[in-house]
């Protein structure tokens, strides 16, 4: 990880928004959690580590958004994605690689800021849209 990176995950920046749109572009990650404490750096580590499930197992499940990491990850292809951790309020974490959900972030940050700008989690429906390639994961807002 460069010095770069780490100060993106670890310092609330002014434009944290931009932050989270750029990472495909950068290749630096994002996250809103604030990692300066031991104990919010293990519960950060563990959950994209080791995340509870996958988003797409739970499409149509309303869940509350309480966090959200953004990382850049090389597909077997070649071909880099976005992949995403949301973790939820009640600490569950789900993981996906997905240009659709990375896209509704986009739009949900620029709305409504990052999630430690919230006063309370986001609710959130994991859906399957189809397209002309097939299905894209995105979310909607409940």
């Amino acid at each position: 990880m460069t010095d770069q990176t780490t100060t993106a995950m670890t310092t609330p920046a002014q434009n944290t928004v931009q932050l989270a749109a750029e990472v495909m572009q950068t290749g630096m990650s994002y996250t809103d959690y604030n990692t300066s404490d031991r104990k919010a750096a293990v519960d950060f580590y563990n959950a994209v580590s080791n995340p509870t499930g996958k988003l797409k197992e739970h499409v149509n499940e309303v869940l509350d958004m309480a966090h959200v990491s953004i990382e850049v990850a090389e597909l077997k292809t070649g071909e880099l994605a976005p992949r995403i951790i949301i973790v939820t309020a009640d600490g569950n974490s789900y993981q996906c690689v997905s240009i659709g959900v990375y896209q509704s972030l986009k739009r949900i940050f620029a709305l409504f800021g990052t999630p430690e700008t919230w006063a309370e989690p986001l609710k959130i429906k994991p859906v399957l849209t189809s397209t002309a390639k097939g299905q894209v994961l995105s979310l909607q807002l409940v």
